[in-house]
């Protein structure tokens, strides 16, 4: 076993929302289903960086591309990625990328539900992915629980099952995994995000993409040891989640899916 395939997520986390921490648990085992010849990747809307930090270790000779339309998000990312010159930060919008440039993997974790027209989105996504890349893809799941957290952060939808099956196959992709992630942590904790989040709305009224800027970067950020601890006392719950990832009983999707190759 190579040294990069031993590299944990939590050895790059500083963000340790519970369902974040849900979800990271789940794109670890569907990294490691990616080959190990992954040369060029793109994440758009990265966050943090906690993601990108990890595939550039996981896959230590590829090149990274960080897109968000926040500058105060590039920001942010431009301190936690100086040390990784292999990491390139960009501001924009990824719908408007040129297709000449092509990558072995794209990452959009929560960014989806954010854009009006997300058939368009796919489309794109797939015109900048090499033939046979890889799109590890999440985003909210079931309208029926939509939420006041959805409203705060500037959500068009929530994702049905059977809706993205239809949006990836239509763009030319393959589904090799669709998980739900987020049980039992998201429905323990709904109350408390409900009142938190109603109040966090009070007196706002921001336009949906000021709310999506909001959203990238609003996780609190700790130390890297306590993040690694409150992400271990997780473990419980990833167990919990990993038995029931092929239910509905989540409240987020996620998927790795392939592009298809020409015949």
């Amino acid at each position: 076993m190579s040294a990069a395939s031993e590299v944990s997520i939590l050895d790059t986390l500083v963000t340790p929302a519970p369902r974040y921490l849900m979800r990271l648990a789940l794109i670890e085992q569907l990294v490691a289903r990616l080959p190990t010849n992954i040369r060029s990747f793109l994440e758009i809307g990265p966050g943090m960086g906690d993601l990108s930090l990890y595939l550039g270790r996981r896959f230590p000779e590829a090149n990274g591309i960080l897109l968000d339309f926040s500058s105060d998000c590039i920001d942010i990312l431009r301190l936690r990625t100086a040390h990784n010159p292999r990491l390139q930060l960009r501001t924009g919008d990824f719908m408007t990328m040129s297709h000449e440039e092509r990558h072995d993997l794209i990452v959009a974790c929560e960014v989806f539900e954010h854009i009006n027209d997300d058939v368009t989105a796919f489309r794109i996504v797939s015109e900048l992915l090499c033939p046979g890349g890889y799109f590890i893809f999440s985003a909210p799941a079931f309208m029926r629980k939509w939420q006041r957290a959805d409203e705060y952060a500037g959500h068009y939808r929530r994702y049905e099952r059977v809706e993205l099956i239809e949006k990836f196959t239509a763009s030319g992709f393959r589904i090799d995994a669709l998980w739900c992630f987020g049980f039992p942590i998201t429905q323990l904790l709904y109350p408390a995000r409900q009142l938190y989040y109603g109040l966090s709305r009070c007196g706002q009224h921001l336009s949906k993409e000021d709310a999506t800027k909001r959203s990238g970067i609003e996780r609190p950020l700790i130390g890297r040891n306590r993040a690694r601890l409150l992400a271990n006392l997780l473990r419980p719950f990833y167990f919990l989640q990993n038995r029931v990832k092929n239910t509905d009983l989540g409240d987020g999707f996620l998927v790795l899916a392939q592009k298809g190759r020409p015949a």
